[in-house]
This record gives C-alpha cells, structure tokens and sequence, in this order.
C-alpha cells in the first residue's frame, strides 16, 4: 500500500481514495498499530514542541485521524488535511493544492505524509501557505533518505532557509523557515528522497 501511494500522483490517489476509503481506514488501521512499538511518535513529538506557545495557526498535511487538532486544539488553530476526512476536523482534498489562502500559517506539518511521486508540489504549498518566517517541520523515516544534504539543498531553492537535520530514533526531523515570499528557483522535483515506505517503520535493529 505504501508503495502505491508513493508512485502514484497524489490527485490519482486522491480520487481513488474519495470512492474507496476502506483503503484509506485500512492503512491507518495498520498504522495506529505499527507506531504502538515505536521509541518515538512524531505527531507526539510535534505536540510537544507546539505547546510551548499559544495562538499558532497549524497547518496538518497529511493528518491521518487529525489527532494534532485533537490535542492542540484548545491552544492553536490546527487546520488538517487528508485524502479522506476522518472527521469533521478535517478537510478532504488533496494535499498538493490546499484551501488555504497564501501566508495563512504559522507552521506547516509533515508526519511521515510525504507520499506520492509529486511530493515537491505539497512542499510547494507549505511554502505558498506560510507566513514569512512561518516554520516547516517534517517528519520521515530515515531510511527514505539517500541524500539529506540534497534534500535541504532543494528546500533552499524553493525558498526555506535555516534548515535543519536531527535523527530522532528512526525518524529524520527536518527544520526550515520560509524566508522568501517568492521561491528562490523553479523547483522540478526536490532530490535526495525515496519514494518507498513511510509509516511502518520497523522497530529491529
């Protein structure tokens, strides 16, 4: 299943995901079972780190069950994004073209939901959606990476500056700010990541 996701174009799963949610249940299923074993969870990293202040203005892409929202939401407005709206904190659409207007976020969010073979486009929109200064954090298993400094070098170019690297048990989490209103360079495709498996992370050595 991941691997579908991930070769696939994020409007083609979109749509088959819109007539098939068992699908999407599915994989959650698996992952709300997979992430029981797991040294660390990255949207509970994420929630830590979001806590610290009040009053941020959260984009979620990729949100799965929305459980950002669900516990950030007495402290920020958390605006969740998914193929299928688990709930009715979460808007269903595809995450390449959100319905936010531009410079809208504080911080955008990616836990382990760069999927799709066009996933520059989502990275696109984080950018087109922060506020200047606003910051990006994405969460993906390490193991997907071939070339992080490639990665971080392409983050530039579509006009994040400040980026940042950390290993957090499997997991890379990557910091960056929007310090461009206009991207730096028509970026085709960001290098440096694979399109292979996201969230079920093994937890062997």
């Amino acid at each position: 299943m991941n691997q579908r996701w991930n070769t696939a174009k994020s409007d083609t799963t979109h749509a088959r995901l819109q007539q098939n949610a068992e699908e999407w249940q599915h994989y959650h299923a698996l992952y709300r079972d997979a992430r029981k074993t797991w040294a660390v969870v990255p949207f509970e990293r994420m929630v830590k780190d979001l806590s610290i202040r009040e009053g941020y203005v959260v984009g979620d892409f990729g949100c799965g069950e929305a459980l950002l929202a669900e516990r950030l939401g007495d402290t920020c407005t958390v605006h969740s994004f998914d193929h299928v709206a688990a709930n009715d904190a979460v808007n269903a659409c595809d995450i390449a073209d959100v319905p936010l207007d531009d410079s809208e976020l504080d911080v955008t969010v990616f836990c382990l939901s760069l999927m799709g073979s066009n996933f520059t486009d989502y990275l696109k929109e984080a950018h087109r959606t922060l506020k200047l200064d606003g910051r990006l954090h994405i969460y993906e298993a390490t193991s997907r990476f071939s070339d992080r400094h490639k990665f971080a070098a392409d983050l530039e170019r579509l006009g994040f500056g400040q980026v940042t690297a950390s290993d957090e048990w499997k997991f890379t989490h990557i910091v960056a700010t929007k310090d461009s209103v206009g991207r730096r360079q028509d970026v085709g495709v960001v290098g440096g990541l694979r399109g292979e498996s996201s969230s079920m992370v093994s937890t062997e050595n």
